[in-house]
């Protein structure tokens, strides 16, 4: 898989939530990663949340598939909802 972002928003998701961009490609390392839609009217376009662990801990990794990249638009950690996602999610 390859993986893409903005520079500005990797400085705005580095500001906001401690975390650069790129450290959500390990989302994806996971092998019980779980996929999630993620659409709102606003954004226009279908964006994806994948929950995953990452030394132990969960985080969240939100992209849209751009051509054969996936975009990373934001990465932070998981929520109680994505928790719930995560835990739910088939093994």
């Amino acid at each position: 898989m390859e993986f893409e972002f903005d520079r500005t928003k990797d400085e705005a998701n580095r500001f906001k939530h401690g975390l650069r961009l790129a450290f959500g490609a390990k989302v994806f390392d996971d092998p019980f990663h779980a996929l999630v839609p993620s659409h709102r009217l606003i954004d226009g376009e279908d964006r994806y949340k994948a929950v995953g662990k990452i030394d132990g801990k969960l985080y969240t990794a939100i992209w849209v598939q751009r051509g054969e990249r996936i975009r990373l638009i934001s990465v932070r950690r998981s929520n109680a909802g994505e928790q719930r996602d995560y835990n739910s999610h088939p093994r």
